[in-house]
């Protein structure tokens, strides 16, 4: 149990005052991170996370190296921009929820030291059913540069406001299969869980009515703030909005 749910226009108004208020330190240095970054959680508490790469249930099986910790950090720019788009989403009865955010340059590499590497793909079942790992690369699910790790782009999927927390799932049919048998990860159906390295995962990608409306409502909420869609994956969006100076960094998520 994790106690009583606050109430529709509780957390609507929660929202409405953090997207409106600049609240914390100007600088992520007060929290221990770079100028610059702050952590989402403080930033938006309403934002729901399970940061998929602090734990073992993800597309290497492993947690990944650099993740210390299951928190989502970002530029304070685009955490601000998550903000208003949640505060908006809320408003009509939904709720953003992060998997992955600021990325550290070693896990990138991890994620390329698994593609070449000739182990098994222990998890293929779940997040890669038809693509082996080898094709990735070429087909644009795994990048050696990752503006994860600039800390403007966001993994992020939709659920409905008032719907209880679901802890991370532990195991999983396939990613691309009915919905019924995916990844618990919402009660709303996007068409396919997340990180799923397959054609259905494509925005565009012919998906039921519902999770059409579903992938569009979370494009046009993050649209609205600046956020531009990756076409093969419907949960990854690049802030293009103004961020300090960039540079990949490397700092454990912590």
């Amino acid at each position: 149990m994790r106690g009583r749910q606050p109430s529709a226009a509780a957390i609507v108004a929660l929202a409405l005052v953090s997207a409106t208020t600049m609240a914390g330190p100007a600088s992520g240095q007060a929290a221990g991170l770079p100028d610059g970054f702050v952590r989402l959680r403080e930033r938006d508490p309403s934002i729901r996370q399970d940061i998929r790469y602090a734990g073992p249930f993800n597309f290497t099986g492993r947690r990944v190296p650099g993740y210390l910790a299951a928190e989502c950090i970002l530029l304070r720019p685009v955490a601000d921009a998550l903000a208003r788009a949640q505060a908006r989403l809320l408003a009509d009865g939904y709720s953003l929820k992060v998997y992955d955010c600021y990325r550290p340059e070693r896990a990138v590499r991890s994620f390329v030291d698994w593609a070449q590497s000739p182990e098994p793909d222990r998890m293929a079942r779940v997040f890669s059913p038809e693509i082996p790992k080898s094709q990735q690369f070429a087909l644009g699910y795994i990048a050696k540069r990752s503006r994860h790790s600039v800390g403007t782009a966001v993994d992020v999927g939709l659920v409905r406001a008032g719907e209880p927390d679901l802890p991370t799932p532990t195991d999983a049919g396939r990613c691309d299969g009915p919905f019924a048998g995916r990844a618990r990860e919402s009660s709303l159906d996007m068409g396919t869980a997340f990180d799923c390295s397959a054609p259905a995962s494509a925005t565009a990608a012919t998906v039921s009515p519902a999770a059409r409306a579903n992938r569009d409502r979370l494009v046009r909420a993050l649209a609205a703030e600046a956020f531009r869609n990756y076409r093969l994956e419907w949960w990854h969006f690049d802030f293009t909005g103004p961020t300090p100076p960039q540079r990949a960094w490397d700092f454990p998520v912590r």
